[in-house]
């Protein structure tokens, strides 16, 4: 990939106050970076944050090709867009953001250098772990709708509840090269991907039986591409 300075990339770590965030992989050959940024919150916000989420969400838990997929999950826009939420065999509709998500990304994303709201990201794929049995397997959030492997893409991950794993792997990794990155995530982490990491990088949650708390993960991405069929695509037809 062409470096980060033809490109214009600035990584979420250097719109933030010095040494806040930490960059677990930087691959500069491929433009794929994750940062991490411990909790900034109070344990009395990540409890109401935590409430919040949990109550105001309408989960579901669509069937893949072999069953229940193993979480329960919802997909959130920003008004004006209709577009689902589309992976493999399974399509999650959009709920529009309530009002608590808009007050959570006032809390969230001046953390994440996007002080103003006209810079937050339109979406919101959330996920609910209702224990260490819930996981979600190895995949790139490669969707159409986030055109993350044609250009650079963010993505901002808030953890809420139990401690989870969370590991990255490079897909063709070479010779001497390292292929993977492990992170233990807590409650009130946020976590960045950033650049063409979806292209060149896979991730997943794996199961941990040892856990019986819930934990609930948002992840906010930039729609770049909407269907044709959503009032928020001013793509002229073809």
């Amino acid at each position: 990939e062409e470096p980060r300075d033809k490109t214009g990339l600035r990584l979420v770590g250097e719109n933030c106050p010095d040494g806040q965030w930490t960059y677990v992989m930087k691959d500069d050959s491929r433009r794929s970076y994750a940062g991490y940024l411990q909790c900034p919150f109070t344990p009395d916000q990540c409890v109401e944050f935590f409430g919040q989420v949990l109550a105001g969400t309408r989960w579901e838990q669509p069937h893949g090709p072999l069953g229940p997929i193993p979480r329960k999950t919802a997909w959130m826009v920003a008004s004006g867009c209709t577009c689902a939420y589309r992976y493999g065999n399974i399509e999650v509709a959009a709920q529009v953001f309530p009002n608590w998500m808009k007050e959570l990304m006032r809390q969230v994303m001046p953390h994440c250098g996007l002080c103003e709201e006209a810079e937050w990201p339109n979406s919101c794929n959330l996920n609910l772990y209702e224990d260490g049995g819930m996981s979600v397997g190895w995949h790139a959030d490669d969707e159409r709708l986030f055109q993350g492997k044609f250009r650079d893409a963010l993505i901002i991950s808030l953890s809420l509840g139990a401690r989870r794993k969370f590991e990255i792997r490079l897909n063709w990794p070479e010779k001497n090269e390292r292929a993977m990155y492990r992170l233990n995530l807590g409650n009130g982490d946020l976590l960045t991907m950033e650049g063409m990491t979806q292209k060149h990088y896979q991730h997943r949650v794996p199961k941990e039986e040892a856990i019986a708390r819930p934990r609930i993960n948002l992840t906010w991405r930039w729609v770049a591409k909407h269907s044709p069929q959503c009032p928020a695509d001013r793509q002229p037809v073809a």
